[in-house]
C-alpha cells in the first residue's frame, strides 16, 4: 500500500493518521460526557424531583391526617363555629392540593409502568380515605361518637395510603440509587476506555510512522546502493520492484540508464573485437604476400599493403585499448534478448 502512493502522501500519513485519532478520541470523550451529563440530569431532574414528589406526598397526606384528627378533637371540645369552620376548609384545601400533586405526578410517570401503577393505586386509597375523612366530617356535626366510629373507616383507609405511598417512595429511592450506580458504571467504563483509547492511538502513530520511514528509507537505500555499484563499475541491475512515488520515479531513471550504459558498453565491446579480427586478417595478408616472388609493381603494391597492415596494427592496439578499458567495467550478463553473454567475449584473441 506503502508503495502506491506519493512522497506527499506518505509524509502526511502519519500526521493525518494521529488528526483522525485524536478526532475519534475527542468524539468519544465528548460523546462520554454527554453520557454523564444525561446521567446526571436523570438523577436530578428527575430521579430527584419524583422522590421529593413522593416525600412530599407522603407529609402532605400525614398532615391531612392529622388535621382530621384536629377537627375531631376541637369539635368535641367544644371550640367555636369559626375556627372549625377554618380547619374544615383548610382540609378540604388540603385534599384538593393532594388531588393535584397526585394527577402531576401521574402524568410525569407516563413512561414507567411500575411507578404509574404505584400511583394510580395510592390515588384510589387516597380517594377512598377523602370519601371517609368527608363522612367524619359530616357526622361530627351531628353526634361525636358516631363521627368517632366513622373515624376508624378513615384510619384503615389512611392507612392503606400510607402503605401505598411507602411503596411508591421505596420504588423511587430504588431508581434514584439504580441511576447513580449506572452512572458510576458509566464513568468507571469511560476511565478504563479513554487510556486504552490514548494508548492504541499511541501505538497505531507510531506503527505507522515506522512503516514510512522503513518504506523511505528502504527507496533511498536502494539508489545508493546503485549509485555504489555503478562508482565501483559495476553495471549490473539488480531486480526490485519499484513504487509510485517520486523516489522510485528517480531509482527507475537510475537504473534504466545503467541498462543503457550497459548495452553501450556492449556495443563497444563488439566493435572492438571486430576491428580486432579485421586487423588480423590484414596481418596475415600482407606476411602472405611477402613470401611470394613477384615483380616490381606487385612489390609496390606489396608496400602499399604492409602500410595497411601497419595501420591495421595500430588500430588492432586501440582495439586491445578499449577492450581492457571496457573489461573494467562488470557488465550485465544477460543480454538483450535475455541470452547469457560473457562480460569479456574473446579478450583474448583480441590481445593476440
Amino acid at each position: 500500500m506503502l508503495s502506491k502512493l506519493r512522497i506527499g502522501p506518505k509524509l502526511l500519513l502519519a500526521p493525518g493518521v494521529v488528526l483522525i485519532l485524536l478526532i475519534v478520541l475527542s468524539v468519544g470523550a465528548f460523546a462520554g460526557l454527554l453520557r454523564q451529563n444525561q446521567r446526571l440530569e436523570d438523577m436530578v431532574q428527575l430521579r430527584a424531583v419524583r422522590l421529593k414528589a413522593a416525600d412530599d406526598l407522603v407529609i402532605n397526606t400525614n398532615r391531612v391526617h392529622a388535621e382530621a384528627y384536629q377537627l375531631l378533637t376541637w369539635i368535641n371540645a367544644s371550640f367555636s363555629s369559626a375556627r372549625v369552620d377554618a380547619l374544615v376548609r383548610d382540609i378540604h384545601a388540603r385534599h384538593a392540593a393532594l388531588d393535584r400533586q397526585f394527577a402531576q405526578l401521574e402524568i410525569a410517570t407516563q413512561g414507567d409502568l411500575a411507578e404509574q401503577r404505584l400511583v394510580v393505586q395510592s390515588q384510589l386509597a387516597y380517594g377512598e380515605y377523602v370519601k371517609a375523612v368527608s363522612d367524619v366530617i359530616e357526622l361530627s356535626m351531628a353526634d361525636h361518637s358516631m363521627a368517632a366510629n366513622a373515624m376508624s373507616k378513615a384510619e384503615r383507609g389512611f392507612d392503606v395510603v400510607a402503605q401505598r405511598l411507602d411503596q411508591l417512595a421505596r420504588l423511587e429511592q430504588g431508581l434514584s440509587v439504580r441511576a447513580y450506580a449506572v452512572a458510576q458504571d458509566e464513568f468507571r467504563s469511560l476511565r478504563s476506555v479513554m487510556p486504552a483509547l490514548v494508548l492504541a492511538s499511541i501505538a497505531l502513530s507510531l506503527l505507522v510512522s515506522l512503516r514510512v520511514r522503513r518504506a523511505l528509507l528502504g527507496e533511498f537505500c536502494d539508489i545508493g546502493n546503485a549509485a555504489t555499484d555503478l562508482a565501483q563499475g559495476n553495471l549490473t541491475v539488480r531486480q526490485r520492484s519499484y513504487g509510485s512515488d517520486e523516489i522510485a520515479d528517480t531509482s527507475r531513471a537510475l537504473d534504466s540508464s545503467i541498462r543503457n550504459l550497459n548495452a553501450t558498453l556492449k556495443a563497444i565491446l563488439t566493435s572492438a573485437q571486430s576491428i580486432g579480427s579485421a586487423s588480423r586478417a590484414i596481418a596475415a595478408g600482407s606476411v602472405e604476400l611477402n613470401l611470394a616472388g613477384l615483380d616490381i609493381d606487385t612489390q609496390q603494391k606489396l608496400a602499399l599493403v604492409e602500410q595497411a597492415a601497419l595501420a591495421a596494427s595500430n588500430l588492432q592496439q586501440q582495439a586491445v585499448d578499449l577492450s581492457e578499458a571496457v573489461a573494467r567495467f562488470k557488465l550485465d550478463e544477460e543480454g538483450d534478448n535475455g541470452a547469457p553473454r560473457s562480460a569479456r567475449p574473446h579478450l583474448t584473441a583480441v590481445r593476440s
